[in-house]
């Protein structure tokens, strides 16, 4: 037993290392930001447009964007002739960060041809937090309804229905998509374009209000639209098509048709983004999702602010829109193309991958200068580039176990480079030629090269070519004219050679496992499998060493896939060994239940530069995996710092230490213990009983390592020790600090305030219906800090007092112990009468049998500060959880708006049992403790199994936890004084 709780220990200990470092390391896999700031190139101008029966929403607004006009412009009197876009700002965002995207519309609309161009709207909600509130969202929806509606009326002179644009980022995305729910609505939106957004679930689900509107939107949409999940035999990696297939089919045709023809693009800002992590920026109801990564023509991670900035994206957003906006037959007017099939060809072209078709026979005559190459590993650069264009043949008689080719061009541009031919002899000259080609560019990757040369490699399967094409014999590269340096690199090899599979190292592996000792020379692609890695927080670092190089520059570019998730493609581009940040591998999502990562492993490809050789290795990468379950689990802390308090508590309720002793004088009692993790692992058991049983609601479905919860438990272990302590110092240093501070903030005299903590403190029912009534007048926030406040007061005053007493009362045995030695000394040499001394002993045996037979008083009440300690800590996870809806209701007042409350009965019981508790000076020393730890074993149960994620139903849990303590106290002082009469 001394062995395990020794254990027990340094496993505490070692978690909260781990929490902490991985806490540190957040930015372990963030590279620097690569955005270039978007400039307008007149002064940004909103003209406010006025909403049909917006008079309700007096703090919202709708404005039309445009730039350099000094006159003011009313769309409502103005004929407007572009293609309506609307921005959607997301939680505390502003409307004016549509300046970027507009401005960058707005500059290409000049340059286009076609004279297309976009007319852009932006909703002001003014900044309101609707991630952390959302009793905001369904006014917000309500009010883009009326924005659409008023923008609609502004293009209906139309001979066709305007389609409408909508731009969303963050939460504003997840508005955007819940206005699909209305069919009126949903027939007039073309595309719906999401930035960073939160779709599917929140990242922090803090009330009732907001899990609802997740809810309601995921259930409509589910019967009107079709929904795409990944199976057990899912893997896009293999597949050139974004969208898996689909296993979900639209409960009724009617509705599904018109919701299926809009347009749902999801985009995440990789790596960057610590606010809204990767996995949750896709939804199933998507039609395509990408990160901002792996955009050609971007290539880089945004954080959350800077999606709505960055210059590179906003320009492959505009170049979508563009694409799918044309000009009317009359000319009256632009609109946006209704053909989802062909807008979605644009979508993958712009934010996935340039399409090309194959084209027809391409016509090239003998004229040029026309090579064949049979070599396996080629070469060729041309420093100061090329007069003229240039023609080499790859043969593609081949052995048959080099069936693999990766070719490279550089510097080609937009070009079209790769061929496929039947070469023939020029009748004069001899020379082998090839007369006419079939283009193959649809097999070209763009890779991303940051400032360098750009890179567009092909990777060929050589024998299904010749199968495919029986009358082709040679590949086709050919380099245009140019002035830059231009060239090709070509690797022919057996695929054998170049895949690797290895297994996801476990988390006790330490040691750098290597890959390849030394590549050969020319070596351009290289593959490895990586199978068993199933969690995102699991993460593998990939060292690729150049051991030996023909140029000091290099580059190798990796390419990351998950086979069920979609749209996750990453790129990251290597130049020096020990750059920042270095090749991780991870996975967004959890994997499928079933699904077999052995036929399905995550890939990375590996794009060498072939002037170099390489060394290559992994390891399990402690700094990334600590950082990442910190980033994805961090919103579990609330529900496990809940948990080690209802189980310190359950100690804590039935410990009682004498008045007097040192013991007693410690707040930290019961917080330095490990049984909680017990809970932990009875969760996980019971868990699988409650789902076979179906009796019980059945709890989140968090299907995580355990590993997970302990780093996260032991987290709030430490937490809730940090916490005690910080209190215990509050009370005993700063709260005379604390009190001038309340009376500052209440603006109440000193003598009126000693006042109320004095009635309090005597009669503290009057202290529960003060804070109830204001909770009720206010908002629970405001109670709960008004509880808060004056518990804090009380206790600190208690405590104080009781330190007073037990401070003088040591001073005074010392005091009576000295004057009896020094009188024993003084009054040596006096003579006492032998009956004086007999009855001083015989007084001196009395008073000790007294005192023995006298039981020690027992610290009750505001006395046993360990226990109110915790209850105290408890009421402000209360008030921290509750602190949203009083912001919310703090910014409502000024525009006389009544926002609901969610958490206002569970805060009104916690408010009623403190008071009863205060009023009955507990705890106090009782029977039945035993039936009340059951209940908290109980409730700490319930918390870990339905509130990591539902961090709202926190609120209920500790509402239950207060009521069931003072039933008990009120039941046991009941019953001792009936049974007294």
């Amino acid at each position: 037993m001394f062995m395990f709780r020794n254990c027990a220990v340094l496993l505490v200990i070692g978690s909260i290392c781990c929490f902490i470092y991985g806490l540190f390391r957040l930015h372990v896999e963030v590279e620097p930001n690569a955005c270039r700031m978007t400039y307008m190139f007149g002064e940004p101008m909103f003209a406010k447009v006025g909403v049909r029966d917006g008079d309700q929403y007096p703090n919202y607004a709708l404005y039309y964007y445009y730039e350099g006009l000094r006159q003011p412009l009313d769309p409502l009197k103005r004929r407007m002739t572009g293609a309506p876009v609307i921005y959607v700002p997301g939680n505390a965002g502003s409307y004016k960060q549509v300046r970027s995207l507009a401005s960058v519309a707005l500059r290409k609309a000049m340059s286009n041809d076609a004279g297309i161009h976009l007319d852009y709207y932006t909703i002001d909600y003014d900044e309101e937090l609707s991630a952390l509130y959302g009793g905001y969202l369904p006014r917000q929806q309500s009010y883009l309804k009326l924005c659409i509606r008023t923008i609609l009326s502004i293009y209906e002179g139309r001979t066709e229905q305007p389609s409408i644009v909508l731009i969303g980022h963050s939460m504003g995305g997840k508005l955007a998509q819940s206005v699909l729910v209305d069919p009126a609505i949903g027939q007039h939106i073309n595309t719906i374009i999401s930035i960073s957004t939160p779709l599917d679930q929140p990242v922090l689900n803090l009330d009732t209000q907001l899990e609802e509107f997740y809810d309601q939107t995921d259930a409509v949409l589910s019967k009107l639209r079709t929904a795409t999940v990944p199976t057990m035999t899912t893997n896009v990696c293999d597949s050139l098509h974004q969208r898996p297939p689909s296993v979900q089919r639209m409960a009724s045709q009617d509705s599904s048709a018109r919701l299926d023809n809009v347009l749902l693009i999801s985009t995440g800002g990789g790596n960057r983004d610590l606010l809204v992590r990767p996995g949750l920026t896709s939804s199933r109801f998507n039609d395509l999702h990408a990160m901002t990564s792996a955009i050609p023509k971007v290539s880089l991670s945004c954080d959350h602010l800077s999606a709505v900035w960055c210059l590179q994206f906003m320009q492959a957003v505009n170049r979508f829109l563009f694409s799918v906006a044309y000009v009317r037959e009359d000319r009256s007017s632009i609109a946006f193309g209704t053909n989802k099939q062909r807008n979605l060809q644009s979508a993958l072209s712009t934010f996935v991958k340039p399409r090309r078709r194959q084209q027809n026979t391409v016509r090239f005559g003998a004229a040029g200068n026309w090579h064949e190459e049979r070599r396996l590993v080629i070469n060729k650069y041309f420093t100061n580039g090329l007069k003229g264009t240039f023609f080499d043949l790859i043969g593609l008689q081949r052995q048959e176990r080099y069936r693999k080719a990766a070719i490279e061009a550089l510097n080609v541009d937009d070009e079209d480079w790769l061929f496929g031919c039947s070469a023939e002899d020029h009748n004069k000259t001899g020379q082998l030629y090839c007369e006419k080609a079939t283009s193959l560019m649809h097999l070209v990757q763009w890779l991303p090269n940051e400032d360098r040369d750009p890179r567009s490699i092909a990777l060929l399967d050589l024998h299904n070519l010749r199968k495919t094409y029986v009358h082709w014999t040679h590949l086709l590269i050919r380099l245009p004219p140019s002035a830059k340096r231009i060239g090709y690199n070509l690797d022919i090899y057996d695929p054998k050679e170049r895949v690797t599979d290895i297994k996801m190292p476990r988390w006790y592996t330490m040691a750098k496992l290597p890959l390849i000792n030394e590549t050969l020379q020319g070596t351009l692609h290289h593959r490895l499998r990586i199978s068993e890695m199933v969690d995102p927080y699991q993460s593998i670092r990939v060292i690729v060493e150049p051991l030996q190089c023909i140029n000091p520059e290099y580059r190798v570019t990796a390419r990351i896939c998950v086979p069920w998730a979609a749209g996750f493609e990453r790129f990251q581009t290597l130049k020096s060994f020990d750059q920042k940040p270095q090749l991780y591998v991870n996975v967004p999502t959890l994997v499928p239940r079933h699904y077999n990562t052995t036929l399905n492993p995550v890939t990375l490809d590996l794009y060498l530069d072939p002037t170099c050789r390489y060394r290559i290795s992994y390891e399990y990468s402690y700094s990334s995996a600590l950082s990442r379950l910190v980033l994805e689990f961090y919103g579990w802390l609330p529900a496990h710092l809940v948990c080690v308090l209802l189980i310190v508590l359950r100690k804590q309720v039935e410990t009682f230490y004498d008045v007097g002793t040192f013991r007693s004088l410690r707040p930290y009692v019961g917080y330095l213990q490990y049984t909680s993790l017990y809970i932990v692992t009875a969760c996980r058991l019971l868990k699988k009983l409650i789902i076979s049983s179906r009796v019980f609601p059945e709890p989140e479905p968090l299907d995580y390592s355990i590993n997970v919860s302990i780093v996260i438990h032991c987290a709030a272990i430490a937490l809730s020790l940090l916490a005690t302590l910080g209190t215990w110092l509050a009370l005993t240093l700063y709260g005379n600090a604390f009190y001038r501070l309340a009376l500052r903030i209440t603006r109440l005299s000193q003598a009126t305030s000693n006042v109320m903590i004095s009635i309090m403190t005597h009669l503290p029912i009057t202290y529960g219906i003060l804070t109830i009534a204001t909770a009720m007048g206010t908002c629970s926030g405001v109670g709960l800090l008004l509880a808060f406040v004056f518990y804090f007061l009380m206790l600190s005053n208690a405590y104080k007092d009781y330190l007073e007493d037990f401070l003088w009362q040591k001073a005074a045995n010392l005091v009576r112990g000295k004057p009896s030695a020094v009188a024993g000394q003084e009054d040596a040499t006096e003579e006492q009468s032998e009956e004086q001394k007999a009855l001083k002993q015989e007084d001196e045996q009395k008073q000790q049998q007294q005192e023995e037979e006298e039981e020690p008083e027992a610290c009750v009440g505001l006395q046993n500060f360990s226990f109110h300690v915790t209850l105290l800590l408890m009421l402000l996870v209360q008030l921290l959880l509750n602190a949203p809806s009083s912001l919310a209701w703090l910014r409502s007042r000024r525009h006389g708006i009544n926002l609901p409350d969610p958490s206002l009965y569970p805060s009104i019981v916690v408010l009623a049992s403190l008071s009863l508790l205060l009023q009955l000076r507990a705890p106090q020393k009782c029977q039945g403790y035993w039936m009340l730890s059951i209940a908290f074993y109980v409730l700490a149960g319930v918390v870990l199994l339905y509130c990591q994620a539902a961090i709202y139903r926190l609120t209920y849990v500790i509402a239950g936890a207060f009521a069931l303590l003072s039933a008990h106290q009120s039941l046991w002082i009941l019953w001792r004084r009936v049974s007294q009469v």
